[in-house]
């Protein structure tokens, strides 16, 4: 009789629902300054295989949105490998973009619900003259300058990492090709040698696509 009853009991609690869980891998791909998707761009998703040269590759392209995903089910197994982002978008023919081939390293995945973001934003190339207003000063502080911006993985992680240009007065490539539609640092840098002191100024400009733009150093 208290067996019956104890049966009777525990009919009365709803089995537990198993849950599946997910790690998602998503992001977007834009151009000028995020305003623009980029569609059916191919990203690429490596995983290392341990004790072997191979890796497995998982590929998805991008939507309307510029938008990219990659779901698993988790499991132990991806917390035993390192993953890796990577796109590619190179055409010596068509040398549109800043950044045509990107590579990020993501590591070990966690074997539990999780998203990971990774957005890409892909400057435009656009040029530019730069000059320096006083050029008997630029020669006598011996200034130096370079154009600092980000390119690829946009984190804040990777800001300001890459650069190109340098207008020195030993060397001006004119005009200078930099990104459109995103802030560019411009860092000058040279020597009082009367004082005795480093010299450092930064600027930020953001020149949209196409535009006809001169950048005048003034120190």
């Amino acid at each position: 009789m208290l067996l019956l009853l104890a049966g009777g009991c525990d009919s009365d609690f709803p089995m537990p629902i198993i849950r599946d869980t997910y790690v998602t891998i998503e992001g977007y791909v834009t151009t000028n300054g995020g305003a623009t998707p980029i569609p059916n761009m191919q990203i690429k998703l490596s995983r290392d295989r341990p004790l072997s040269l191979d890796n497995d590759k998982y590929f998805e392209k991008t939507d309307s949105r510029g938008y990219y995903r990659f779901k698993f089910k988790a499991n132990h197994e991806l917390n035993e490998r390192r993953y890796a982002l990577s796109y590619d978008i190179y055409d010596v023919d068509d040398d549109t973009y800043f950044c045509p081939t990107h590579y990020t390293s993501i590591g070990y995945l966690p074997s539990a619900d999780t998203i990971l973001e990774y957005n890409f934003q892909l400057p435009r190339k656009t040029a530019i003259t730069a000059i320096y207003k006083d050029e008997a000063l630029a020669r006598e502080y011996e200034l130096n300058t370079i154009f600092r911006f980000t390119c690829g993985l946009d984190s804040e992680g990777t800001r300001f990492m890459e650069e190109t240009g340098a207008v020195s007065m030993d060397y001006t490539d004119n005009p200078l090709l930099i990104p459109s539609n995103t802030p560019v640092i411009v860092v000058t840098r040279g020597v009082d040698r009367k004082l005795s002191k480093p010299l450092e100024k930064l600027d930020t400009i953001f020149v949209p696509h196409g535009t006809s733009y001169l950048h005048e150093i003034d120190f």
